[in-house]
């Protein structure tokens, strides 16, 4: 690296740290202002950060002056010391010999190499560089749990829904047994079963997140704007999803599948099982045998891997995976697998996707003002997204989870 070229890169530091300490003078005179407002005084620690703040200023002012001024000075050096091809002539020896001796002539050659070098700061001066109209980001998580349950909409902030409270079965064969011999049912009271209703409800909550930006950044890139929404898109569902599976149910949080889900109980004692593919199967005997029909397994990558790498002890083949072909559409034990990261490592929930319903409120979508707070003062806008929706479990008994 040459001297002007470092050169060119402690100015550029220099103008970094006065730009980042004009910026932190700028927020404790702003802090000043609201405590003058507020207690008619600015406390002391606020004057002693904005009196260090102002000399560092000063100081790093002086100091790029003087870089400036070196920077300077060495062009004009180098003005002086440069000559023409005239003067390159006059003063070679070739032609001194020549004014001398009142013959022959003089040549002088010029051997300067045409290089696309860095100078005064630019990276490569010649050939202009491309720059690609997408910023890289590492992979999405791919979200699948909202893909398997059944979706609908509400146009309120509470979903209502009545539950079956209990069912009384008297449903019998009828006879009448007072007749000799004993015949069909005619002119015989029949028997009475019982049903009783409960209601319950879930609240319908916000999903929400804003990116501040300035307006010169999303009127200067012609992508920028797409790329902010796709990834507040994104981080929208990645929340929904992970509402959707493991949310607490505190107030104002949906209660996900994992929180609400029945514990595995196993079928025998003590139990029988010691591999995760078992321990799947019971988990699915544990829902049929409460009448639910489980369609879905949830795993973790890490357990679904080590299910595929399972052997056979006696001759090495795979029991659920194939090295050729896909795992989209996979399943285990007649269920659907999805396979998410979302999904703790070590667990297994296994449900009846019946059980569950989605309501959306507001579908999630991506809103852009120029009004928000300062923004306007300040050429700054702000970009949310946002969705409103609500997440009913009609019963628990069809979720099982266990560790595995």
């Amino acid at each position: 690296m040459t001297e002007q070229v470092q050169e060119v890169l402690d100015i550029k530091a220099v103008e970094k740290q006065m730009l980042e300490t004009h910026q932190a003078l700028e927020g404790f005179i702003e802090k000043s202002n609201k405590e003058i407002e507020e207690t008619k005084s600015a406390s002391a620690e606020t004057k002693g950060a904005i009196d260090k703040l102002s000399e560092k200023a000063v100081e790093l002012a002086d100091r790029l002056a003087d870089m400036e001024q070196k920077q300077a000075t060495r062009f004009e050096d180098a003005a002086e010391e440069s000559k023409s091809a005239g003067e390159l002539l006059v003063e070679s020896e070739e032609f001194k010999h020549m004014l001398e001796h009142k013959r022959g002539g003089a040549r002088v050659e010029f051997k300067t190499a045409i290089v696309n070098a860095p100078s005064l700061g630019m990276a490569q001066p010649l050939v202009a560089g491309d720059r690609l109209n997408r910023v890289w980001h590492e992979p999405n998580r791919v979200l699948r749990i909202r893909d398997v349950l059944p979706q609908g909409r509400t146009s309120s902030n509470v979903v209502f829904f009545p539950k079956e409270n209990a069912f009384t079965n008297n449903a019998a064969v009828v006879r009448n047994t007072s007749a000799s011999p004993i015949v069909a049912a005619e002119n015989v009271t029949k028997p009475e079963s019982a049903l009783t209703f409960t209601s319950d409800s879930e609240e319908v909550v916000t999903i929400a997140h804003f990116i501040p930006i300035s307006k010169q950044a999303l009127d200067d890139s012609d992508f920028l704007a797409s790329y902010v929404n796709n990834r507040l898109m994104y981080g929208l569902k990645l929340t929904e999803e992970n509402q959707f599976l493991n949310g607490t149910g505190v107030t104002g949080y949906i209660t996900g599948i994992n929180t609400g889900a029945t514990a595995y109980a196993q079928a025998d004692s003590p139990n029988i099982y010691d591999d995760s593919l078992e321990y799947i199967r019971d988990m699915k005997r544990q829902a049929e045998q409460a009448n639910y029909m489980p369609d879905v397994v949830v795993l973790n990558p890490k357990d679904y891997s080590d299910l595929e790498l399972k052997r056979e002890t006696s001759n090495g083949q795979f029991i659920v995976g194939m090295p050729i072909g896909s795992s989209i559409g996979a399943t285990l034990w007649g269920m659907r697998v999805v396979v998410s990261n979302s999904q703790s490592a070590g667990t297994a929930t296994v449900f009846d996707s019946n059980t569950y319903q989605i309501f959306d409120r507001e579908d999630a979508a991506v809103e852009i003002s120029y009004e928000d707070s300062t923004n306007f003062q300040k050429n700054m806008a702000t970009v949310r997204a946002e969705e409103r929706c609500a997440f009913v479990c009609y019963s628990t008994s069809g979720t099982i989870k266990a560790t595995i």
